[in-house]
């Protein structure tokens, strides 16, 4: 039977994974499961992968590097029970040719739903009305609400959790507008069934702008003190995605003048300080980084990472093999 390393601590796989989900990769081969709550005993970490064929890690695992490569001369898959596989893919790896696959898109379908939440609560005016409401107000601000029909939706970035809000939103009548600078203006129209369009005309055009983007180096600040003043009056600006892709400083300037609302799930850094302006604007909704997935949503990795070990020793198509030369554009 091949040898499963199941690289991960004792936090991480009570996090994530059920009784269930261990007996189900049993099921699968010489499954190992390591037993510490952390790797700091290298030796240890060493002689528990040595030999392994495939290997689950998570969230804290250690790279897989050539010091573990060499023990495994036999590996052939990685399963990140994850997001981003940055943290545990080294080039030794990627030179060897071990497929990756994660559980990116499983994470993407949890924040594209908040996001969708968020959006529709948003345009009803459901952060501001309940305020009114108690000060004894009842239909004197109705005329700020919207709803989900032919308006414009902007996307930032159509990645896995921008795929999946654009497929989520395709159940409303609205106008789906997307900036991502990596997909042809053919492929936005026929994959996504949306318009592209550049960033400047996005934010100036869009109702509400949902930001999908990932956190690399070319998208720091994306949204800044140019662009920002751009986002229309009356208009909903959603970032679930890093809080980096934001210029802070020129956002709590734009947000000061009340013009639109700006609903954050990320920050940088994180948490928020707690004198930061942002806590005390009505137009400002804060919540503390929980659109991906909080308590029970986790074990939907879980589950997502059975399935690929299944599909693997089966040799189906995985769900989510990650593409290693696009790494660097990758979260």
């Amino acid at each position: 039977m091949s040898k499963i390393a199941f690289l991960i601590s004792n936090f991480g796989r009570r996090r994530v994974f059920t009784d269930q989900h261990i007996d189900r990769l049993s099921a699968l081969g010489e499954l190992s499961v390591y037993d510490r709550d952390d790797f700091l005993d290298r030796e240890y970490v060493l002689d528990f992968v040595k030999g392994a064929e495939v290997i689950i890690t998570s969230w804290q695992s250690p790279e897989i590097d050539e010091e573990i490569l060499a023990l495994c001369p036999d590996l052939r898959m990685l399963i990140h029970a994850a997001g981003s596989v940055k943290p545990v893919v080294t080039p030794a790896l990627i030179e060897r040719g071990i497929r990756v696959a994660s559980s990116a898109n499983e994470l993407s379908r949890g924040v594209a739903e908040t996001t969708l939440g968020l959006a529709l609560a948003a345009c009803k005016g459901a952060f501001f009305l309940p305020n009114d409401m108690k000060k004894g107000m009842w239909n004197e601000n109705n005329h700020k609400i919207k709803d989900f029909y032919n308006i414009k939706i902007g996307v930032i970035g159509a990645g896995f959790a921008g795929r999946y809000f654009i497929k989520l939103l395709r159940d409303f009548r609205v106008d789906i507008l997307v900036y991502d600078p990596t997909l042809t203006k053919e492929q936005i129209r026929d994959e996504l069934g949306a318009e592209k369009r550049e960033l400047s005309e996005l934010l100036a055009e869009s109702d509400v702008i949902s930001i999908h983007a990932p956190s690399i180096p070319e998208t720091d600040n994306m949204l800044n003190e140019t662009n920002i003043p751009l986002i229309r009056d009356g208009s909903i600006l959603i970032n679930t995605a890093r809080g980096k892709l934001i210029d802070e400083a020129a956002l709590i300037k734009e947000c000061a003048k009340n013009r639109f609302t700006a609903i954050l799930d990320v920050y940088w850094p994180e948490p928020p300080a707690v004198d930061n302006p942002l806590r005390k604007m009505d137009n400002v909704v804060l919540l503390p980084h929980v659109a991906g997935f909080e308590t029970n949503g986790a074990f939907r990795v879980g589950e997502h990472t059975c399935e690929e070990a299944e599909r693997f020793f089966a040799g189906e198509k995985l769900e989510c093999e990650i593409d290693l030369s696009k790494l660097s554009i990758m979260a």
